[in-house]
């Protein structure tokens, strides 16, 4: 084009030229404008210019603009290539159809042809294509412009992309515009590489300027691998910017940012009317087909009819018609959920299993971590909840203890030693008998919490007397993303910042739903998380409403599965006791856990935490790393409580796996003064009351301070009690310290004066064996005898009565003296040991436990204390004297809930009716305490015990041996509160009542 130097042509297009190197699209749009207005010539190098720097909204104006005064071919060749920049296929493919009734150049044929080319391919029709990029390379040859040889090569590369052919890399963009990274894009996505798709439009839309002509493709085609990379939290986020860009009926025009077939928009449409609900208006629209989505949508018409069988050969088709991975994985995935809700189990994993394949293998081509996409793809697991979350939804309550198995099946049971005996999830009548059997110790005021996340919900199952189910809409990505900021998360960092990620949590959870559902009186939560949700600090979430926390407000305890609920229950029953121990070095812990004598073992220890690779965190003890594997091996079958500082999760599971019953652990390290508020404190309530409750009330002692201090601990294992005291004698401690045992026994002599050398030897051997011993010699007269024994009486343990003739004597009234030296014994609390020096009668009012000799009357006594203290608890005389009618035997009543042995002289054969009834005349044992009004009170029934199996009322004979009995008391509340538990009382009040009925057997 020739122009004079220095004329306004000239000049005009001198700076249209300067700001296109400056890449001014302005610039030059303005230049160009100007430029056009004195000659038209200049028209084709305006649009084309813009179309190089991909301004293609302003080219397609200015063609259209241009066309509108003048009818120029080579600028109707230049339109159509800028509509097929722009993905407007048809339009370009209506412009080549008029375009080639002229006569053209072949240069313009070889650029119509890429044009019809590119709209081919998007029509999915290849051959086409391949034949037109043919005809554009003859084109472009015949034409001697060997240079756009390259830019139809690259077409190919695109086309064998699009027909799934694989290839290791596409190239780089040589011209870097938006419409090129959208072409490219869409190729990729189409050979599932949606990784490299996604990084593409990503740099397109953050180091472009994208025009508002292909804005609503570029938004529409990065929200579509949004979603297929399964980051559907972020898609949503793009939606009021789609909607913007081209309204709401784009979008629901439009089901891909390339235009797909007509059909194929219709059948995306019918599956659209099917996800909801609009089954007539679907089948009328679907129509007939044989394609890979006509049998898909078929299938899920017929799933959503509950015609099973029918849905069944149509996934299957499908599955088997389509080459597309993500297709092929949704129809094997739907086939499985078809398969499981007719009943066939086996089939349904299998097609899970399939399809949990095929979508590795696309995420396996990403050449970004793979891990993500896999997470939120629905997998076996998955696929058992929500079939049986649907067959919830078809029968009713019913169904739940389906949807219990099934959410127990997606769960880990690394801490039991056997396999669980799970029943499948479709058979509701096993079902139902494996929830009740596993379920059937759990307590009344106490639930347990099952969670499992699948891509687009997290389900929550309730389980008490009743079961509840609960569905709360929240995509696993927002999931993962909070949780992964609040792991993230250290002490040293901003408190503020975990107080913003719990409330979030919170509302991702839907907390404030599940706490409603909770039944009334519940103040106990059992939570079985695991995998995504094992490190929420459940504690510490905010309860919305209550104005608390759910730590606080409820006693939490961890478990890995609802499997593990009743082994981990025996477990802690065997594992009971008060004897603590602290430890700071590996070697003296190991040792101590070899002698199997400490039941509660706190660990002091400093910690070092590796979340990348939890397998090289470790705690230090003494000058040795301890790893998670190497206190698995440790040997903690006889505590019932280890207590850890802060640690990983992998710690507290290791020292359950090696048999521990339970484990208080913080999932972060919190400060020195409130860890150790938290922990002595626990330590305290733990005499008194079950390890979750001792924790809770342990964590309201610091609750007033933020989260962040005292939110890291929980209970792992067992919730139950850990002393050995039952429920009545936890309820009298008032300090919560166990009742002591002496290490010592005391024995108070009594004899008379002439007998004084037999008494000073006795007392010589017992001070040998370690047994104190007090002389107390009677006087002349009874009086003078019980002063005697008065002081030393109330403190000793043995009281020894040493008989002779001497002590018989007339002058001693002795049937008086025998009288009231029995009521003073029995007041005392203290036994009664006679040994006979001679022959001489005893008075029948005397009813000693048991008679000895003199020779080896220090060694008898000395036995019988160690036999006392293996009951473990303090031991006393009933507060009956008895009165034996025939041989009788001595037998030990052992409470655990008053934390007391009694022993009882019973007959030597004795049925189980009259055991009972025998047991419960010499203990005095009430039935029923009342308040001093009489409006409230406590009813008491009681249960016999022998090696942990009952004794029924009906046995004939009660076999003695071993001569020790349990005895269980069972407590229930009357009054103004009847048929409410014992809760109703305050805790003063139930502590007055049970002194009040049990006094006289108290320590």
């Amino acid at each position: 084009m020739d122009m004079e130097p220095g004329s306004p042509l000239a000049n005009a297009v001198k700076a249209a030229r300067s700001a296109a190197l400056r890449g001014n699209v302005l610039g030059v749009d303005l230049a160009y404008a100007r430029a056009a207005k004195i000659s038209p010539v200049v028209t084709y190098d305006h649009c084309s210019t813009l179309l190089n720097l991909g301004a293609l909204g302003r080219a397609a104006r200015r063609c259209d603009e241009y066309l509108a005064q003048f009818d120029d071919t080579a600028l109707r060749v230049l339109r159509a290539l800028v509509r097929s920049a722009a993905t407007d296929h048809a339009g370009a493919t209506q412009e080549v159809r008029e375009l080639r009734r002229r006569k053209l150049s072949e240069l313009e044929q070889a650029k119509l042809a890429r044009v019809a080319a590119l709209a081919a391919a998007d029509r999915y029709d290849y051959p086409t294509a391949e034949s037109e990029l043919d005809a554009a390379e003859r084109h472009f040859r015949r034409a001697g412009r060997s240079e756009f040889l390259e830019d139809v090569g690259r077409d190919r590369l695109l086309l064998d992309v699009r027909r799934t052919t694989q290839v290791p890399r596409l190239p780089e963009p040589t011209s870097l515009t938006p419409a090129e990274f959208l072409r490219q894009s869409a190729a990729l996505r189409r050979d599932v590489r949606y990784e490299e798709a996604l990084a593409l439009m990503t740099r397109a839309v953050t180091s472009y300027q994208v025009e508002p002509s292909l804005r609503f493709a570029v938004l529409f085609e990065l929200t579509v691998l949004l979603v297929l990379t399964r980051q559907a939290g972020s898609a949503r986020k793009l939606f009021p910017l789609l909607v913007s860009a081209a309204g709401p009926e784009v979008i629901s025009r439009l089901p891909d940012a390339t235009r797909t077939l007509r059909l194929e928009r219709r059948l995306d449409h019918v599956r659209r009317l099917v996800a909801n609900g609009e089954l007539l208006k679907a089948k009328g629209m679907l129509g007939e087909g044989n394609s890979a989505l006509w049998h898909l949508t078929a299938a899920e018409i017929a799933h959503a009819e509950n015609r099973f069988d029918e849905a069944s050969h149509h996934f299957h088709e499908a599955a088997a018609r389509s080459n597309h991975a993500e297709l092929k994985a949704l129809a094997l995935r739907k086939l499985g959920d078809a398969c499981a809700d007719s009943g066939e189990e086996g089939e349904a994993a299998r097609y899970w299993r399939e399809s949990r394949r095929v979508e590795q293998g696309a995420a396996g081509q990403q050449h970004a971590p793979k891990l993500r996409m896999l997470r939120a793809a629905p997998d076996e697991r998955d696929g058992r909840v929500l079939a049986a979350v649907r067959r919830v939804r078809r029968e009713g309550r019913t169904a739940l203890p389906g949807l219990v198995v099934a959410v127990e099946t997606a769960k880990r049971a690394e801490v039991l030693t056997g396999p669980r005996d799970l029943p499948g999830f479709t058979d509701l009548k096993a079902a139902r008998r494996w929830l009740a059997r596993t379920t059937r110790h759990l307590p009344r005021d106490q639930v347990v919490w099952m969670m499992h996340v699948t891509p687009d919900e997290l389900h929550h199952v309730i389980i008490g007397r009743d079961v509840t189910h609960l569905t709360t809409e929240v995509h696993i990505s927002d999931l993962t993303e909070t949780v992964r900021r609040l792991k993230a998360w250290k002490p040293q960092h901003e408190p503020t910042v975990l107080g913003a990620l719990l409330l979030e949590l919170t509302a991702l959870l839907g907390l404030e739903n599940v706490v409603a559902a909770l039944p009334p009186n519940v103040t106990r939560i059992a939570v079985v998380a695991g995998d995504l949700l094992a490190d929420v600090p459940f504690a510490g979430l905010p309860v919305a409403g209550a104005g608390h926390f759910l730590g606080l407000g409820h006693a939490l305890s961890v478990l890995p599965c609802l499997s593990a609920l009743a082994p981990l229950r025996r477990r802690a029953r065997g594992q009971r006791g008060d004897e603590t121990a602290v430890f700071r070095d590996a070697a003296e812990l190991e040792r101590a856990l070899g002698q199997h004598r400490v039941h509660r073992v706190r660990i002091d220890a400093d910690s070092a935490s590796n979340r990348l690779s939890p397998a090289q965190s470790w705690l230090r003890l003494g000058d040795t790393r301890v790893t998670a594997e190497a206190l698995r091996q440790m040997d903690f079958s006889a505590c019932g409580t280890v207590v850890l500082g802060a640690c990983e999760s992998e710690f507290a599971r290791a020292a359950v796996t090696a048999g521990a019953g339970a484990v208080v652990a913080a999932r972060w390290a919190a400060g020195d003064a409130p860890a150790r508020a938290v922990l002595d404190a626990f330590d305290r309530f733990l005499a008194r009351l079950p390890r979750d409750q001792a924790l809770q009330h342990a964590l309201r002692e610091v609750g007033d301070r933020h989260p962040a201090e005292w939110a890291c601990w929980s209970v792992y294992g067992d919730a139950g009690v850990q002393t050995t005291a039952g429920p009545l004698r936890r309820r009298l401690r008032k300090n919560g310290e166990p009742v002591p045992l002496e290490t010592r026994p005391k024995v108070f002599l009594s004899f008379a004066g002439e007998d004084r050398r037999h008494a000073e030897h006795l007392r010589a051997e017992l001070e040998e064996r370690n047994v104190t011993a007090f002389l107390g010699e009677t006087g002349e007269t009874p009086g003078t005898a019980a002063a005697a024994v008065d002081e030393a009486l109330a403190t000793s343990d043995y009281h020894v009565l040493l008989w002779s003739a001497g002590s018989a004597r007339p002058e001693w009234a002795v049937e008086e003296w025998a009288a009231a030296f029995t009521r003073e014994v029995t007041r005392r609390r203290a036994f009664l040991f006679i040994v006979r020096l001679d022959e001489e009668p005893l008075p029948p009012l005397l009813a000693p436990r048991k008679h000895i000799d003199l020779v080896d009357a220090a060694d008898r006594l000395v036995a019988t204390w160690r036999a006392d203290r293996k009951s473990e608890l303090p031991v006393f005389p009933q507060p009956v004297p008895p009165a034996p009618d025939g041989p009788t035997v001595s037998l030990s009543v052992r409470s655990h809930d008053l934390g007391v042995t009694h022993v009882v002289m019973a007959p030597l054969h004795v049925t189980g009716a009259e055991l009972y009834q025998v047991v419960f005349d010499a203990l005095r044992l009430p039935t029923e305490q009342a308040t001093f009004d009489g409006s409230t009170g406590m009813r008491f029934s009681y249960e016999l015990f022998r090696q942990n199996e009952s004794i029924p009322a009906d046995q004939s004979t009660v076999d003695m041996t071993p001569d020790v009995v349990d005895i269980a008391v069972r407590v229930e509340s009357h009054g103004a509160r009847d048929g409410a538990s014992d809760e109703g009382l305050d805790v003063d009040q139930q502590r007055m009542l049970l002194v009040a009925a049990f006094r006289h057997l108290l320590p």
